[in-house]
């Protein structure tokens, strides 16, 4: 899936958000967040989508256009009760574990939409090449 499916959801998640919500949300200004729904603006920073998945309560792989992991995320700690101060942090530790993993993941997506237009260039180029000889 490529930026057309990233840019169709992100019109979608973020219809009903004024400018100034959106912008709140991506850490840029009312104007910036109408210039990226509008499309003028085709950039949007990792953080800034990772946010937005979690507060429009979506899957960072869902905005990106891409299907969920086949291994799931670890869902937080499990067993005996302890003090609500230790599960707090297990809590935290878990949901840091689980950003990283999705930063992961949108990182090596990026980089495979890259190599994929190399590719591309690259087999365009061989092809020419090939039908002047």
């Amino acid at each position: 899936m490529g930026n057309a499916t990233f840019n169709k959801r992100f019109k979608e998640i973020v219809r009903d958000l004024s400018d100034t919500e959106l912008g709140y949300i991506l850490g840029v200004t009312a104007d910036a967040a109408r210039k990226m729904r509008n499309g003028d603006i085709k950039s949007l920073k990792l953080e800034a989508a990772l946010r937005l998945a979690r507060k429009m309560q979506v899957s960072p792989w869902y905005l990106a256009g891409e299907p969920e992991p086949t291994t799931p995320l670890a869902q937080g700690p499990r067993g005996r009760k302890g003090p609500q101060k230790g599960r707090k942090a297990a809590h935290r530790t878990a949901e840091r574990a689980q950003l990283e993993t999705a930063e992961s993941a949108l990182l090596l997506h990026d980089e495979l939409v890259v190599l994929r237009k190399r590719v591309q260039r690259l087999e365009a180029a061989v092809a020419k090449l090939q039908s002047r000889a």
